[in-house]
């Protein structure tokens, strides 16, 4: 009799760890309630721009967009304005003792991306700008520019109707918030798994396959000797590249070797892995080696798991052997710890939110060593962020005083507390 509770309690203890991660999986989508320039609410996971897998639906993705003025600026001297590296077009932000100040100093364009999951709320300000309020509270205003993020129609699967498709002039104001736990999401569950590059690392996360393909339900397309196949990646176990095509293995251990389509051969567009220590890493086809298929979700994150975000503390050092402490404004630009770093590991491309860097040492003029929090070490390029094309950074050493200017070329290294 002892036997049979004991194995009653350790099913029913299954049953309940099943049930926790199938909610936590639905509490991995984009939820929040809409409401309409009429007033009128809808509320549900949210399906934010695009179409095809362009669009987003987990806490972990990208909002993009400009900023679209430069408070920093006003910190620095003629000269050191006329000296930093020139881009069109300009950038805001605003860092505690910082306010919304004029723009006449703003040269240099700034990219915003941002985790859906430090969002608070979006509200339309025109066809093509918004105002972003983050979970600190900080309020933003970006423009799209060529980003379908801002000015595009956004997807709710409201519980009683459906989902519904509410064009950007209709909105009136997006506020998020964790999902219910007993909800079901009704567009699908994600893939996780692990993706082998050679030397560019090993990355594990919630995969987006072909730059589309992103539930279980989606078709990984192929040909093989007798014809087309279409199966779905519930099914799939792993992905090897091989020769000119792919090795398909599924869970019941039939293997497939398809060709012909871009989700099996070079003309795929990357592999997407979303990491919690990382960020969002895409992995190009040349790099990648095999995909891992994981039952259940190992670096999955939930809107009430994003920490508040704060200003970006660090200590600078310099060549020359001086060293600041204080909050930074980094590249001119970034001030929160939701800001995004970027970076390539040659095609292997890199958004890392500034909360999971630990270290940033410029090497030359296009490089730097990156270490995370997690104490994974990358050398990046490529991008302004860790190249000479890095504006510099200001330290405010304390409230009272004016900052410290260092351009890029004087930084020996900067350490995130």
């Amino acid at each position: 009799m002892r036997s049979w509770i004991l194995i009653l309690g350790v099913f029913v203890g299954l049953l309940i760890l099943v049930s926790q991660a199938k909610a936590q999986n639905d509490q991995l989508f984009i939820y929040g309630e809409v409401t309409t320039i009429d007033g009128d609410k809808y509320e549900g996971p949210i399906r934010w721009g695009g179409s095809g897998g362009s669009d987003e639906v987990y806490w972990v993705e990208m909002f993009n967009a400009v900023k679209t003025s430069n408070n920093f600026m006003r910190f620095l001297s003629k000269s050191e304005r006329d000296n930093l590296p020139k881009t069109e077009g300009d950038s805001w932000i605003n860092i505690r003792k910082l306010n919304i100040w004029d723009n006449r100093y703003s040269g240099t364009s700034h990219q915003f991306d941002t985790q859906f999951g430090d969002i608070k709320s979006i509200e339309p300000s025109g066809r093509s700008k918004a105002e972003i309020t983050l979970k600190n509270g900080v309020v933003l205003e970006v423009s799209g520019e060529s980003h379908e993020d801002v000015g595009s129609t956004i997807r709710v699967y409201d519980q009683e109707l459906g989902e519904v498709s509410i064009k950007w002039s209709r909105l009136d104001k997006v506020t998020f918030k964790q999902g219910p736990a007993t909800l079901r999401s009704k567009y699908g569950e994600p893939v996780y798994g692990t993706v082998r590059a050679g030397r560019k690392g090993t990355f594990t996360g919630i995969i987006q396959w072909d730059a589309s393909e992103r539930f279980g339900k989606d078709i990984l397309d192929g040909k093989d000797r007798n014809g087309d196949r279409n199966i779905p990646f519930r099914t799939i176990a792993k992905i090897e590249k091989g020769r000119n095509g792919s090795d398909v293995t599924l869970h019941s251990g039939r293997t497939f070797f398809l060709r012909g389509t871009n989700d099996v051969n070079d003309e795929n567009r990357g592999i997407i892995v979303y990491n919690k220590d990382i960020g969002k890493v895409t992995i190009p086809w040349e790099d990648f080696i095999v995909l891992d298929v994981l039952d259940q979700p190992t670096q999955a994150v939930t809107y009430n798991q994003f920490t508040v975000s704060q200003g970006i503390t660090a200590t600078v050092k310099t060549i020359s052997g001086d060293e600041y402490k204080g909050l930074i404004a980094y590249d001119l630009d970034e001030g929160w710890e939701f800001e995004m770093l970027d970076g390539k590991d040659d095609d292997v491309v890199y958004k890392i939110p500034f909360r999971n860097v630990k270290n940033i040492i410029p090497k030359n003029y296009n490089y730097s060593t990156v270490i995370l929090k997690n104490g994974e070490s990358l050398l990046l390029g490529d991008e302004r962020d860790v190249s000479e094309d890095n504006d510099g950074v200001l330290i405010f050493t304390s409230n009272s005083s004016d900052p410290v200017y260092i351009r890029w070329s004087k930084i020996d290294e900067i350490i995130f507390d």
